[in-house]
C-alpha cells in the first residue's frame, strides 16, 4: 500500500524534535518518591481496606457494588452481608475501633436494663417496691393454720370484714385512759428451704388504771384475730390466734394474765398459709409501712391496713368502772397514724 497522502494535509509537528537528553536536562529533572507514611499506608492497605476519618470504610467494589446498596445510597462493606458478613466486618476493624463498638453496646444495654440512669428511690423504698401490688386476693375456704387458730379465707377480697365487727370503733385513742392495746412492731420473715414465710407483730398491752387487767388465755378466751385489707378487701385474715405474753404474771388459775399499768409485750405470729389466694407476702409486707419522706417524716398511710383485735369481758369490766370510752370488750390495734383525742379547752 502507497504511502501517499493528500496534498492539502498539514503534518503536526512532532513535540520531541530537536530534544536533546544532555547532562543538564537530567540533572534538571525533579524526584519525588513517597513519604514513610505513604508508605506504610499503603503496604496496611495490601491487608485491609482504608477507613476515612468519619468512620466509614472505603468500597473496594466501586462502580461494581449490588443495586440494593446503590437503591439506599450507601456503599456496601467488604465481606458480604448476614452474620458471617457481620463478624468479618468486625474482626477486620482495628483494636481501638473494637473496643469504642464494645463499649457502646455495653452502654446500650446498661441503659435499656435501667442499670444507669435509674431514678433515685431511696426516699420511698417500700412505695418503690410495692408498685405492682401484692396481687388481687381469691376466694378460698377456712382452714387450720399451723401453730393454732383458723385462716378466714372464705372472706378473701370482702371488705371491712373482721371477725370482732366492732373492732374499727375500739382502736385504742391516743391520749385516752383505760385497757388499751397498740401495735408496736411488724415485719416479715423468710423462713427459707422451701418453707414458707411469717408476718410477726408486737403488741403492747396495758391496764391504763391503777387496777390491773385480767386477760383469759389465749390471750382474750378467743384468741386474736388479724385482718390486712387493701382497695381489693381482704388479702389476709385468720382467727383464734394464740400469742405470747412477757412482762405480765400469771393469774391465780395459771390459765391468763394480769396486765398492770406499766403493759407487757405480746408476740403474735401469722403464718403466710393465712394470705389469701393471689397474694404476694414479701409485696404485701412492703406495704404495711408508713409514708415517709427523706427524713423519715410520715406523709401519709400505709398502703395496706393491719388490724389486730381481741376480745375479753374483763376489757369491758374495766372500762365500766373506770367511766372511760370506748366501751366493750374489744381492744384493736392498727398500723395506721392512731387518732389524737380531742381535749376540752
Amino acid at each position: 500500500m502507497s504511502d501517499q497522502r493528500p496534498p492539502d494535509a498539514v503534518e503536526p509537528p512532532d513535540p520531541f524534535e530537536g530534544l536533546v537528553l544532555d547532562e543538564a536536562f537530567v540533572r534538571a529533572a525533579t524526584v519525588s518518591e513517597p513519604s514513610a507514611r505513604a508508605r506504610m499506608l499503603a503496604e496496611r492497605w495490601r491487608h485491609e481496606p482504608p477507613v476515612d476519618p468519619g468512620g466509614r470504610r472505603w468500597s473496594t467494589g466501586g462502580p461494581g457494588r449490588s443495586r440494593r446498596a446503590r437503591r439506599r445510597g450507601r456503599h456496601e462493606l467488604p465481606g458480604g452481608s448476614g452474620r458471617l458478613g457481620r463478624l468479618r466486618r468486625f474482626h477486620s476493624l482495628s483494636r481501638g475501633e473494637r473496643w469504642t463498638a464494645a463499649l457502646g453496646l455495653l452502654i446500650v444495654l446498661l441503659v435499656v436494663g435501667g442499670v444507669l440512669f435509674e431514678p433515685q428511690r431511696a426516699h420511698t423504698p417500700q412505695l418503690a417496691r410495692t408498685a405492682g401490688g401484692p396481687g388481687r386476693p381469691s376466694p378460698s375456704v377456712d382452714r387450720a393454720l399451723p401453730g393454732g387458730g383458723m385462716s378466714a379465707g372464705s372472706r378473701c377480697g370482702t371488705r371491712g370484714y373482721h371477725r370482732f365487727p366492732t373492732a374499727p370503733a375500739s382502736l385504742g385513742v391516743d391520749g385516752s385512759s383505760g385497757p388499751a392495746l397498740l401495735l408496736a412492731a411488724h415485719g416479715h420473715r423468710d423462713l427459707g428451704a422451701g418453707r414458707s414465710g411469717e408476718f410477726t407483730f408486737d403488741l403492747r398491752l396495758s391496764s391504763g388504771s391503777a387496777a390491773p387487767l385480767a386477760l383469759s388465755a389465749p390471750l382474750g378466751p378467743d384468741g386474736v384475730a388479724v385482718e390486712i385489707e387493701g382497695p381489693d378487701g381482704l388479702l389476709a385474715g385468720a382467727y383464734g390466734l394464740a400469742a405470747t405474753v412477757e412482762g405480765a404474771p400469771h393469774t391465780p388459775d395459771g390459765r391468763g394474765w394480769l396486765v398492770s399499768s406499766s403493759g407487757a409485750v405480746a408476740h403474735l405470729v401469722l403464718p403466710a398459709a393465712a394470705l389469701c389466694p393471689g397474694v404476694d407476702a414479701q409485696a404485701l409486707a412492703d406495704g404495711l409501712s408508713l409514708r415517709t419522706d427523706g427524713r423519715n417524716a410520715v406523709t401519709g398511710p400505709a398502703p395496706y391496713t393491719v388490724t389486730v383485735s381481741l376480745a375479753d369481758p374483763e376489757v369491758a369490766e374495766l372500762r365500766r368502772s373506770l367511766g372511760v370510752r370506748p366501751q366493750g370488750e374489744v381492744l384493736a390495734a392498727t398500723n395506721q397514724v392512731p387518732v389524737r383525742a380531742s381535749r376540752p379547752v
